[in-house]
Protein backbone atom coordinates (compact mmCIF):
# COMPACT_ATOMS: atom_id res chain seq x y z
CA UNK A 1 0.00 0.00 0.00
CA UNK A 2 1.60 3.29 -1.13
CA UNK A 3 1.57 5.91 1.73
CA UNK A 4 0.22 9.58 1.01
CA UNK A 5 2.56 12.06 -0.02
CA UNK A 6 3.08 14.71 2.68
CA UNK A 7 1.71 17.98 2.82
CA UNK A 8 3.60 21.35 2.31
CA UNK A 9 2.21 21.76 5.92
CA UNK A 10 4.07 18.59 6.93
CA UNK A 11 7.04 19.77 5.45
CA UNK A 12 7.17 23.06 6.87
CA UNK A 13 6.44 21.18 10.14
CA UNK A 14 9.87 19.09 10.18
CA UNK A 15 11.29 22.13 8.94
CA UNK A 16 10.41 23.60 12.10
CA UNK A 17 10.91 20.90 14.39
CA UNK A 18 15.00 20.38 12.76
CA UNK A 19 15.73 24.50 13.84
CA UNK A 20 14.20 23.69 17.65
CA UNK A 21 10.62 25.48 16.97
CA UNK A 22 8.27 21.94 17.31
CA UNK A 23 5.87 23.84 19.68
CA UNK A 24 2.10 22.95 19.40
CA UNK A 25 0.83 26.29 18.93
CA UNK A 26 1.18 28.98 15.84
CA UNK A 27 2.11 31.60 18.88
CA UNK A 28 5.17 29.15 19.83
CA UNK A 29 5.91 28.64 15.97
CA UNK A 30 6.14 31.69 15.55
CA UNK A 31 9.14 32.25 17.58
CA UNK A 32 12.51 32.15 16.52
CA UNK A 33 15.51 32.03 19.26
CA UNK A 34 18.58 33.82 18.50
CA UNK A 35 22.33 31.67 19.62
CA UNK A 36 22.40 33.58 22.21
CA UNK A 37 19.34 32.99 23.93
CA UNK A 38 19.38 29.33 23.37
CA UNK A 39 22.94 29.35 25.16
CA UNK A 40 21.60 31.31 28.17
CA UNK A 41 18.84 28.88 28.27
CA UNK A 42 20.74 26.11 27.74
CA UNK A 43 23.66 27.10 30.34
CA UNK A 44 20.96 27.97 33.04
CA UNK A 45 19.37 24.49 32.81
CA UNK A 46 22.32 22.72 32.57
CA UNK A 47 24.04 24.51 35.77
CA UNK A 48 20.50 24.14 37.87
CA UNK A 49 20.67 20.54 37.06
CA UNK A 50 24.09 19.96 38.37
CA UNK A 51 23.51 22.17 41.28
CA UNK A 52 20.42 19.65 42.11
CA UNK A 53 22.35 16.28 40.96
CA UNK A 54 25.84 16.57 41.77
CA UNK A 55 28.70 16.42 39.50
CA UNK A 56 29.05 12.74 39.90
CA UNK A 57 31.78 11.13 37.55
CA UNK A 58 31.67 14.46 35.41
CA UNK A 59 28.78 15.80 33.24
CA UNK A 60 28.20 12.55 31.09
CA UNK A 61 24.50 12.78 32.25
CA UNK A 62 24.14 16.07 31.21
CA UNK A 63 22.06 15.37 28.01
CA UNK A 64 20.94 17.16 25.36
CA UNK A 65 17.43 15.74 25.88
CA UNK A 66 17.36 16.36 29.72
CA UNK A 67 18.43 19.76 29.71
CA UNK A 68 15.37 20.39 26.92
CA UNK A 69 13.01 18.97 28.77
CA UNK A 70 14.33 21.34 31.50
CA UNK A 71 14.09 24.12 29.10
CA UNK A 72 10.80 23.34 28.43
CA UNK A 73 9.48 23.08 32.24
CA UNK A 74 10.91 26.04 32.94
CA UNK A 75 10.47 28.22 30.31
CA UNK A 76 7.85 26.75 28.01
CA UNK A 77 10.54 26.84 25.29
CA UNK A 78 11.16 23.63 22.70
CA UNK A 79 14.72 22.96 21.92
CA UNK A 80 15.81 20.10 19.85
CA UNK A 81 18.77 18.74 18.38
CA UNK A 82 18.30 20.79 15.22
CA UNK A 83 18.10 24.42 17.82
CA UNK A 84 21.82 23.52 19.16
CA UNK A 85 23.84 20.80 17.39
CA UNK A 86 26.65 22.79 14.91
CA UNK A 87 24.67 26.09 15.95
CA UNK A 88 25.64 26.72 19.44
CA UNK A 89 27.80 23.93 20.04
CA UNK A 90 29.29 21.21 17.81
CA UNK A 91 28.34 18.04 19.64
CA UNK A 92 27.05 17.18 23.06
CA UNK A 93 30.68 17.20 24.41
CA UNK A 94 30.94 20.79 23.73
CA UNK A 95 28.12 21.62 25.56
CA UNK A 96 29.39 20.17 28.40
CA UNK A 97 32.36 21.17 28.72
CA UNK A 98 30.78 24.88 28.56
CA UNK A 99 28.96 24.09 31.62
CA UNK A 100 31.83 23.22 33.24
CA UNK A 101 33.92 25.48 32.47
CA UNK A 102 31.18 28.05 33.08
CA UNK A 103 31.29 26.99 36.52
CA UNK A 104 35.18 26.74 36.93
CA UNK A 105 34.79 30.44 36.25
CA UNK A 106 32.26 31.48 38.22
CA UNK A 107 34.74 32.64 40.74
CA UNK A 108 32.35 34.58 43.41
CA UNK A 109 28.91 33.32 41.86
CA UNK A 110 28.12 32.32 46.02
CA UNK A 111 27.76 35.74 46.81
CA UNK A 112 30.62 35.18 49.41
CA UNK A 113 31.93 38.84 49.15
CA UNK A 114 28.55 40.29 48.88
CA UNK A 115 27.70 38.86 52.63
CA UNK A 116 31.13 39.26 53.51
CA UNK A 117 30.91 43.38 53.02
CA UNK A 118 27.42 43.63 53.72
CA UNK A 119 28.59 41.97 57.58
CA UNK A 120 31.67 44.56 57.63
CA UNK A 121 29.60 47.66 57.14
CA UNK A 122 27.67 47.01 61.21
CA UNK A 123 31.72 46.37 62.22
CA UNK A 124 32.96 50.02 60.95
CA UNK A 125 29.63 51.80 62.04
CA UNK A 126 31.21 50.54 65.76
CA UNK A 127 34.92 50.63 65.41
CA UNK A 128 37.11 53.06 67.34
CA UNK A 129 39.51 55.03 65.42
CA UNK A 130 40.86 57.51 68.04
CA UNK A 131 43.91 55.55 68.87
CA UNK A 132 46.36 52.73 67.01
CA UNK A 133 44.98 49.77 69.81
CA UNK A 134 41.55 50.85 68.45
CA UNK A 135 42.30 50.21 64.60
CA UNK A 136 44.19 47.36 64.79
CA UNK A 137 41.18 45.72 67.29
CA UNK A 138 38.92 47.20 64.53
CA UNK A 139 40.68 44.53 62.29
CA UNK A 140 40.78 41.66 64.67
CA UNK A 141 36.83 42.37 64.52
CA UNK A 142 36.63 42.28 60.95
CA UNK A 143 38.54 39.22 60.27
CA UNK A 144 35.79 37.54 63.17
CA UNK A 145 32.76 39.02 61.85
CA UNK A 146 33.89 39.18 58.13
CA UNK A 147 35.39 35.66 58.38
CA UNK A 148 32.12 33.79 59.70
CA UNK A 149 29.99 35.87 57.36
CA UNK A 150 31.98 34.44 54.10
CA UNK A 151 32.63 30.44 55.61
CA UNK A 152 28.30 30.48 56.32
CA UNK A 153 28.07 31.66 52.52
CA UNK A 154 30.70 29.72 51.08
CA UNK A 155 29.21 26.45 53.03
CA UNK A 156 26.05 26.76 52.99
CA UNK A 157 26.52 27.48 48.85
CA UNK A 158 25.49 24.47 46.53
CA UNK A 159 27.33 26.57 43.90
CA UNK A 160 30.53 26.63 45.27
CA UNK A 161 30.41 22.64 46.36
CA UNK A 162 29.68 22.04 42.57
CA UNK A 163 33.02 24.40 41.87
CA UNK A 164 34.80 22.09 43.93
CA UNK A 165 33.84 19.03 42.31
CA UNK A 166 34.94 20.68 38.90
CA UNK A 167 38.14 21.52 40.44
CA UNK A 168 38.81 17.96 41.28
CA UNK A 169 37.88 16.55 37.98
CA UNK A 170 39.90 19.38 36.38
CA UNK A 171 42.98 18.76 38.34
CA UNK A 172 42.87 14.73 39.22
CA UNK A 173 41.99 14.15 35.35
CA UNK A 174 44.51 13.09 32.35
CA UNK A 175 45.89 15.95 30.38
CA UNK A 176 43.38 16.74 27.34
CA UNK A 177 42.39 19.58 25.32
CA UNK A 178 38.89 19.36 27.43
CA UNK A 179 40.31 19.30 30.33
CA UNK A 180 42.65 22.32 29.51
CA UNK A 181 40.27 24.53 29.21
CA UNK A 182 38.27 23.76 32.03
CA UNK A 183 41.63 24.09 34.28
CA UNK A 184 42.44 27.67 32.20
CA UNK A 185 38.67 28.46 33.68
CA UNK A 186 39.13 27.96 36.81
CA UNK A 187 42.56 29.95 36.67
CA UNK A 188 40.54 32.89 35.15
CA UNK A 189 37.73 32.54 38.21
CA UNK A 190 40.32 32.20 40.77
CA UNK A 191 42.00 35.45 39.42
CA UNK A 192 38.59 37.46 39.30
CA UNK A 193 38.08 36.69 43.16
CA UNK A 194 41.44 37.40 44.76
CA UNK A 195 41.34 40.85 42.29
CA UNK A 196 37.67 41.76 44.59
CA UNK A 197 39.11 39.72 47.85
CA UNK A 198 42.23 42.35 47.43
CA UNK A 199 39.98 45.90 46.93
CA UNK A 200 37.71 44.66 49.87
CA UNK A 201 40.83 44.39 52.07
CA UNK A 202 42.61 47.86 50.24
CA UNK A 203 39.54 49.48 51.44
CA UNK A 204 39.24 47.78 54.52
CA UNK A 205 42.50 48.63 55.68
CA UNK A 206 43.13 52.06 54.32
CA UNK A 207 39.69 53.12 56.53
CA UNK A 208 41.26 51.47 59.56
CA UNK A 209 44.86 53.13 58.88
CA UNK A 210 46.88 50.68 57.90
CA UNK A 211 49.21 49.53 55.35
CA UNK A 212 50.86 46.41 54.25
CA UNK A 213 54.19 45.42 55.64
CA UNK A 214 57.29 46.50 53.44
CA UNK A 215 58.16 42.89 52.63
CA UNK A 216 54.56 41.77 51.28
CA UNK A 217 51.95 42.41 48.57
CA UNK A 218 48.33 42.15 48.61
CA UNK A 219 48.11 39.77 45.89
CA UNK A 220 50.05 37.15 48.30
CA UNK A 221 47.53 37.66 51.05
CA UNK A 222 44.69 37.22 48.69
CA UNK A 223 45.90 33.99 47.33
CA UNK A 224 46.24 32.84 51.18
CA UNK A 225 43.03 33.47 52.44
CA UNK A 226 41.67 31.92 49.27
CA UNK A 227 43.50 28.67 50.25
CA UNK A 228 42.46 29.34 53.68
CA UNK A 229 39.01 29.65 53.23
CA UNK A 230 37.87 26.54 50.93
CA UNK A 231 40.11 24.13 52.87
CA UNK A 232 38.16 25.22 56.01
CA UNK A 233 35.02 25.22 54.05
CA UNK A 234 35.50 21.55 53.09
CA UNK A 235 36.75 21.17 56.86
CA UNK A 236 33.81 22.10 58.33
CA UNK A 237 31.28 20.40 55.59
CA UNK A 238 32.45 17.08 56.76
CA UNK A 239 33.15 18.09 60.69
CA UNK A 240 30.91 20.99 61.55
CA UNK A 241 31.54 20.84 65.58
CA UNK A 242 35.24 21.37 65.86
CA UNK A 243 35.12 24.42 63.59
CA UNK A 244 34.30 27.13 65.87
CA UNK A 245 35.49 28.27 69.57
CA UNK A 246 35.45 30.76 71.85
CA UNK A 247 38.09 33.98 72.75
CA UNK A 248 38.25 36.44 75.52
CA UNK A 249 37.85 39.14 72.62
CA UNK A 250 35.16 40.98 73.33
CA UNK A 251 34.63 44.41 75.60
CA UNK A 252 36.46 44.34 79.02
CA UNK A 253 37.50 40.46 78.15
CA UNK A 254 34.03 38.89 77.20
CA UNK A 255 33.67 36.06 75.04
CA UNK A 256 33.32 35.99 71.58
CA UNK A 257 33.04 33.56 68.98
CA UNK A 258 35.01 32.64 66.46
CA UNK A 259 35.42 30.57 63.19
CA UNK A 260 38.85 28.87 62.60
CA UNK A 261 38.97 30.54 59.60
CA UNK A 262 38.67 33.57 61.26
CA UNK A 263 42.00 33.04 63.74
CA UNK A 264 43.79 31.57 60.99
CA UNK A 265 42.39 35.33 58.71
CA UNK A 266 43.22 37.52 61.68
CA UNK A 267 46.80 35.92 62.22
CA UNK A 268 47.30 36.35 58.37
CA UNK A 269 46.29 40.29 58.73
CA UNK A 270 47.66 41.11 61.73
CA UNK A 271 50.92 39.57 60.16
CA UNK A 272 50.49 41.72 56.90
CA UNK A 273 49.37 44.86 57.83
CA UNK A 274 50.87 47.34 60.34
CA UNK A 275 50.02 50.32 61.61
CA UNK A 276 50.54 53.38 59.00
CA UNK A 277 51.96 56.46 61.59
CA UNK A 278 50.44 58.81 59.01
CA UNK A 279 47.49 58.00 58.69
CA UNK A 280 45.12 60.69 60.29
CA UNK A 281 41.23 60.30 60.62
CA UNK A 282 39.33 61.10 57.60
CA UNK A 283 36.75 64.12 57.17
CA UNK A 284 33.46 63.27 56.68
CA UNK A 285 31.50 66.42 55.72
CA UNK A 286 28.56 67.60 57.29
CA UNK A 287 30.08 66.15 60.96
CA UNK A 288 30.67 67.98 64.14
CA UNK A 289 33.99 67.03 64.07
CA UNK A 290 34.67 68.26 60.09
CA UNK A 291 32.71 71.70 61.74
CA UNK A 292 35.11 72.31 64.33
CA UNK A 293 38.22 72.25 62.35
Amino acid sequence: MRMPSPSVADVLRCDLRQWGMATTSSKERSIRHSKDEIRALMMTAGTELLEEEGLGIGAVDLTFKRVFDRVLATSGVRLTNGSVIRRVWENQAEFQDDVLAAIARSGDSSGELDDTATALLAVFESIELATPEDRVRGLSEMCRVGGEAALRTLVDSGTWSLWVGVWVLAVTGPPSSRGSGIRAALVEGNEATADLWGQMFDAATSYLGLRLRGEFTLRQLTLMVGALIEGCALRESADPEGASLLRPTGPDGAQQGWTLFGVGLEALALHYFEVDPDWTVPEIPGTVESVER
